[in-house]
């Protein structure tokens, strides 16, 4: 790779509880949007944004997802998985520290969630290039509808400085929250996120990625990128049925000739 080149983990290891039974055979990051898988429009959205190589973090029970990006692999697309070490205990920060002996020397690193795509804009590059700036971390936000925030993690941003994290608060009461921006699950960060990687009671003993970025923007520079695409999710049916709605009015089906 080369000297700017730099890593994306794209995380393809949740046990998807709210698509069973479909999911105990079928991973959800391999439900399509069109013709193809999620997680594969989450790894070109990576390469597309400059990440020189991309590992997916997987199941370790997982032979599907493993299989498809070898797939991907033999086609040219620079891009392995890797099963997520469960020794680091459960959840979406897991595929992070199963990793960390190759991303802890690394200037930059991104991470993208495999059940969700982001359709048109260039965001993971902007935040890339923000981040290059010297921010200690970039997570990436949309604005939602008020009465939908208690089912997401929160940004709190400086009122000073809206581009400044202050802190991130999981599913809070709506009356608290003054801009209903939302997470979204896309971010770039430094090595210096390990520390911070732990289970956590907030998180019901899990790892939880967002719980260590808002602890990191406590102490260091975390900013916030408003997204410019369209966020959708293949996380649970109801809003899978609004992604296919969605990529379908922004990506017509090509007439067949």
């Amino acid at each position: 790779m080369s000297q700017d080149s730099w890593t994306a983990v794209v995380t393809a290891a949740g046990h998807a509880t709210r698509f069973r039974p479909f999911s105990t055979v079928i991973p959800k990051e391999m439900l399509p949007l069109g013709h193809t898988p999620a997680v594969e429009h989450v790894i070109d959205e990576c390469l597309g944004a400059g990440a020189g190589h991309v590992i997916v973090a997987t199941r370790p029970d997982d032979a599907i997802v493993p299989a498809y990006v070898d797939v991907l692999r033999r086609q040219g697309r620079p891009v392995e998985a890797v099963a997520e070490d469960l020794d680091h205990g459960y959840g979406n920060g897991t595929p992070l520290l199963t990793l960390r002996p190759r991303l802890e020397s690394q200037a930059l690193f991104g991470v993208a969630f495999g059940d969700d795509v982001l359709l048109g804009g260039a965001d993971l590059a902007a935040m890339y290039d923000l981040a290059r700036t010297g921010a200690d971390a970039v997570i990436a936000a949309q604005l939602i509808r008020p009465e939908d925030i208690s089912s997401f993690g929160v940004v709190d941003v400086n009122p000073c400085d809206p581009s400044r994290v202050v802190g991130i608060r999981q599913r809070p009461d709506p009356s608290t929250v003054a801009e209903p921006l939302a997470v979204v699950s896309r971010l770039i960060l430094r090595p210096s996120i390990f520390d911070l990687l732990a289970p956590s009671d907030l998180a019901r003993g899990e790892v939880d990625l967002g719980i260590a970025v808002g602890r990191l923007a406590a102490v260091a520079d975390v900013r916030v990128h408003r997204i410019q695409g369209h966020w959708v999710t293949v996380g649970d049916p109801c809003r899978y049925l609004d992604a296919l709605r969605t990529y379908w009015r922004l990506t017509p089906e090509p007439a067949i000739m």
